[in-house]
């Protein structure tokens, strides 16, 4: 009885500890919140939101490419053969290329309806090549197109030219801030100014897929490699913030 009556004694002087240390906590954080708000509140001048921008355009280095196979048969196993040869004919070429990633990137298959009774099958199979070297790209289209057809082509830049152009153009945007900063602190009268907060975004401008026209051809015929220009792209970065001139 004795030995249970101290550990409920220990029990109740831990929970008392852990309270009283739960409640300095609570208490800490509550003064030094205030003290933070009362600073603040304190400051007496001019409050200024700003915002600086500054961009670039960058060579789009990655080029991405869809392509298609749509058919259509009334027996849907048979239907199913046919677009499933075509895709792994067309992955398999397209991965024979050095530097083109493929993978398939659709597959679809419905009835057609006619008189209310399913009159045949269609089924659309799609793959997307991405690669870095246009030339290689321009190539395996030239080959694909004898297989399957061309849907759309879309440039971009890299993750690694975005990152470097964004890390240059940060610097160019935070001057740029505290230029705008320092031009309106003159224009207020003031001696100086304060950066309370402050936000940097970055964006990058993006080049819609271009459609390209194909006329629907046999294996047995010769596709033209097309001509690639991939553009550019304009890449940018935000800097927003709230300044303070002192009065």
């Amino acid at each position: 009885m004795i030995v249970f009556a101290m550990y409920r004694n220990n029990q109740r002087s831990m929970a008392m500890r852990n309270l009283v240390a739960f409640l300095i906590l609570i208490l800490a954080s509550s003064l030094a919140h205030a003290q933070t708000a009362q600073g603040v509140a304190d400051v007496k001048g001019t409050r200024v939101n700003l915002d600086a921008r500054a961009s670039v355009e960058v060579d789009n280095d990655v080029m991405r490419a869809t392509l298609f196979a749509e058919m259509e048969e009334s027996d849907p196993t048979r239907l199913a053969d046919k677009v499933n040869r075509a895709t792994n004919d067309a992955l398999k070429l397209a991965r024979g290329f050095t530097g083109v990633r493929a993978r398939t990137s659709g597959y679809t298959t419905y009835p057609v309806i006619d008189k209310e009774k399913i009159a045949r099958w269609r089924s659309r199979s799609e793959i997307s090549i991405e690669g870095e070297d246009f030339r290689r790209m321009a190539e395996a289209l030239g080959k694909l197109q004898a297989i399957m057809r061309l849907g759309a082509v879309e440039f971009s830049v890299s993750a690694a030219a975005r990152a470097k152009a964004e890390e240059a153009l940060t610097q160019t945007a935070i001057a740029e801030f505290l230029r705008k900063a320092e031009l309106v602190s003159k224009g207020f009268k003031g001696t100086g100014f304060n950066v309370l907060d402050a936000s940097v975004s970055t964006d990058a401008g993006f080049i819609p897929p271009r459609p390209m026209m194909v006329k629907s051809m046999s294996a047995a015929e010769s596709v033209a490699v097309p001509e690639i220009q991939g553009g550019t792209s304009r890449v940018a970065v935000s800097v927003t913030g709230t300044i303070l001139i002192p009065r």
